[in-house]
């Protein structure tokens, strides 16, 4: 399908960002002008006008894989000068094949949560900020992956952080503002781990220019770099919930609306994973010998799966388990990505894909399970896929495919993780081992949340539960379709997948546009 009329090749790389801030503006806007007029609030417009900015958004990401499928590395420029290496010295946006999958599952991810939000929020009132965050958080995710200078890149990571946070408080129950405290404690924390290495890196370098200060470091064997790898990893792997920065997710995600769970879950955890892998691919490349930072990527993802299951087989509320579940796949995404193969980074980018339809639609039947009969207790949702059977079939769906079970992606995407980890050699083939044990020690509880909804006697509590609003039905039957078809016929998506994978493996294409970037739009 041809959309050449919607392409503008100067503004190509920041679209997928403009709508969608542009959005939030005109759901504000026009909202409280209703409001005014009306003397209420506008309930549905908001969630309405949402959802045309995300459906927009995706429009332009896919104008913007055009130009980039033919052209290469889209970049995007508001420069005030070049610093001493030539680089522009100002906003530099660079969308590679990486950058686009990504902010194409953002926005897709965004547009699901804004429909079945309609039916899942509609007792809840400012929702007018709800949506006007949520496309404020999606965009400023956008932004992350397409950040070519470092001051950018911080700046649209701390946006992203700082609609998260109010995001998970949005009800103002004592669970949500203690869980959203200690997001915002931990976060801080990384935030500044991240703002002092790149301080350093700028001290050392002279630039904030990613692609300058890449042929700055390269070869350069400086004391301190293996130091700022360290605070880079933990800076980034707060918000890519990776053990032992992981401690603010199991009590975010039961403590946030459900839709903004499969946001945390499935896309906003995934910024910082790519934070640590892009910045190392592109400041500290495998070719600098005294570093081998993907060994220490690898071991931290063994930490983190076998953490996180461990921590998931102990639990009772729903909600809780899956947050668990959602560090043992950043466990595996992670591993990918530290054999630093360029087939492992094309199975870590199709794990993302698949990690972020399966607990995205997992963390929207839960909320669908709360909604009906208001508790995350497994002994209280016992039996509830015969009361809620469309939910329960989708819950069902999305349990199968974290187990790895054809025909669904995670089947897919678990073989290609673990064939990447075993045909790295050497220490990965013990790693593949331990990862494996994972696979199979999720199963103990994977298999207890599947015989509790469907194979128990019903509950009390679950016996009144009721059937989902045609939204919230509608945005998790978008994703359990996903599941499917990825696993069916995976091939359109993975061959995306090869392309941004291979994308991360040759930086060099990358560092080069950034570097030499040049005019103001």
């Amino acid at each position: 399908m041809q959309l050449d009329f919607l392409i503008i090749p100067e503004l190509g790389a920041v679209m997928p960002i403009l709508v969608l801030v542009a959005f939030a503006l005109l759901a504000a806007v026009i909202s409280e002008v209703v409001m005014i007029a009306r003397k209420h609030e506008a309930r549905r417009l908001p969630a309405v006008i949402s959802a045309i900015g995300f459906a927009l958004a995706l429009v332009y990401v896919y104008t913007l894989a055009q130009q980039v499928w033919a052209d290469g590395v889209a970049t995007y420029i508001w420069s005030w000068g070049t610093d001493s290496y030539g680089a522009p010295l100002g906003v530099v946006l660079a969308a590679d094949e990486l950058s686009v999958l990504l902010m194409g599952l953002f926005t897709l991810m965004g547009l699901v949560v804004s429909i079945y939000s309609i039916g899942y929020m509609s007792e809840d009132s400012g929702l007018t900020q709800y949506y006007v965050l949520l496309l404020i958080m999606v965009a400023a995710m956008n932004g992350v992956v397409v950040s070519g200078d470092l001051f950018t890149l911080f700046l649209f990571y701390e946006t992203m952080g700082l609609c998260s946070f109010v995001l998970v408080a949005f009800r103002r129950t004592w669970e949500g503002l203690e869980a959203a405290i200690k997001y915002l404690m931990m976060s801080a924390i990384g935030s500044t781990l991240i703002l002092f290495s790149a301080s350093y890196l700028y001290g050392l370098t002279g630039t904030l220019n990613l692609g300058a200060m890449s042929s700055a470091i390269a070869g350069s064997g400086h004391p301190m770099i293996p130091i700022i790898v360290a605070l880079l990893t933990a800076g980034f792997g707060v918000k890519g919930a990776i053990v032992p920065f992981a401690a603010w997710l199991a009590d975010a995600h039961p403590a946030a609306p459900s839709g903004i769970s499969a946001m945390l879950s499935g896309v906003v955890i995934k910024v910082g994973i790519y934070g640590i892998i892009r910045m190392n691919a592109i400041i500290f490349p495998t070719t600098v010998t005294f570093l081998d930072w993907p060994v220490l990527i690898a071991i931290f993802a063994l930490v983190t799966m076998t953490a996180g299951n461990f921590w998931a087989l102990t639990q009772k509320d729903l909600k809780r388990m899956l947050a668990y579940s959602s560090i043992t796949q950043i466990g595996f995404i992670l591993f990918a990505f530290g054999t630093a193969t360029t087939f492992g980074y094309q199975s870590g980018v199709f794990y993302i894909v698949s990690h972020a339809l399966t607990k995205g639609l997992l963390f929207l039947c839960a909320g669908a399970f709360l909604h009906a009969v208001g508790s995350r207790d497994l002994d209280d949702l016992a039996g509830i896929g015969k009361t809620m059977p469309i939910a329960g079939g989708f819950f069902a769906i999305g349990v199968l495919s974290l187990m790895g079970m054809p025909p669904f992606s995670g089947f897919f995407a678990k073989f290609l993780v673990l064939s990447a980890g075993a045909g790295a050699g050497g220490p990965y083939l013990l790693f593949t081992v331990v990862a494996v044990f994972n696979a199979l020690l999720g199963l103990g509880y994977y298999l207890r949340m599947l015989i509790t909804v469907w194979f128990k006697p019903a509950s009390a509590v679950a016996a009144s539960g009721h059937r989902s609003t045609p939204t919230m039905i509608a945005g998790m039957a978008i994703l359990a379709l996903g599941i499917i078809v990825l696993g069916v016929y995976p091939e359109p998506v993975f061959a995306i997948a090869r392309a941004a994978g291979s994308a991360l493996s040759n930086i060099s294409e990358l560092v080069t546009a950034i570097l030499n970037a040049t005019g103001t739009p």
